[in-house]
């Protein structure tokens, strides 16, 4: 072996020493599973109108429902407002409108409207239903 070689050899070998130990085989849900805090009792996923690039996730806590809006390469925005009522989200259903999206959300005895505008994809409005 030359000495040249062997300097190779021994530059990918300190090179692999170096690097962090990875999984073999990498699983997002696996990941995320695993990372659940333990009041967590549950997550829900809905989605919005077709062809909105919006859905909805539901996170189940002990107390309270926590929502957080997905929009398409955003990041999730969280609906603060419905966590506050330390209630249950008993249903959501959506629609798309020329603006952007509107969202009906039934928490306890109470429908509450959720408005998503196109333009301001981290902005809402989130208030009690007005009919």
């Amino acid at each position: 072996m030359t000495p040249r070689l062997a300097l190779a050899i021994a530059g990918l070998a300190v090179s692999f020493a170096a690097l962090p130990a990875l999984p073999v085989r990498a699983d997002p849900v696996s990941d995320l599973v695993a990372a659940l805090p333990a009041e967590l009792q549950g997550l829900t996923r809905l989605p919005g109108p077709e062809g909105s690039g919006t859905a909805f996730v539901v996170a189940r806590e002990a107390q309270r429902d926590r929502l957080f809006v997905l929009r398409e390469g955003k990041a999730p925005v969280e609906v603060s407002e419905a966590g506050e009522l330390a209630a249950r989200v008993a249903g959501l259903r959506s629609e798309a409108d020329p603006h952007g999206v509107v969202a009906f959300v039934d928490m306890g005895d109470t429908t509450y409207e959720l408005f998503l505008e196109n333009d301001d994809t981290a902005g809402y409005l989130f208030q009690p239903a007005s009919n």
